[in-house]
């Protein structure tokens, strides 16, 4: 997931966790990535919840981490499942919607933050 999208997931889920489904007569599920983004910033200020947004957002983002070797945001789970794949612990096959190269990505992993051997 790219920085924008994951802005505009945690818009939307900011969205319906304050039980707003319709924004300016448009259905949020509707709504573009860039639409969500601005009108989820229009509702918050609007309803003076910019705290609650930061703090939301802050943990939202804390849940994703950024993988260099899919180059983009990912979960810590799929974090997970690929350190588990350089380590030899399971197959490649595990996650058949990557194609994993595994000597890049485990250089990848070796120079991660998020990697166990940095723990």
């Amino acid at each position: 997931m790219k920085g924008r999208d994951l802005l505009a997931d945690i818009s939307r889920q900011f969205l319906k966790d304050n039980k707003v489904y319709r924004y300016r007569t448009k259905k949020v599920d509707d709504m573009t990535d860039d639409e969500v983004v601005q009108n989820c910033h229009f509702y918050y200020e609007e309803n003076n919840l910019h705290d609650e947004w930061l703090a939301y957002r802050e943990k939202r983002e804390a849940e994703h981490r950024y993988c260099s070797y899919l180059q983009e945001y990912i979960d810590e789970g799929l974090c997970t499942d690929l350190q588990m794949i350089t380590g030899d612990y399971i197959k490649s096959t595990a996650l058949p919607e990557i194609k994993i190269d595994k000597e890049k990505c485990t250089e990848c992993c070796e120079k991660c933050i998020y990697c166990w051997s940095h723990n």
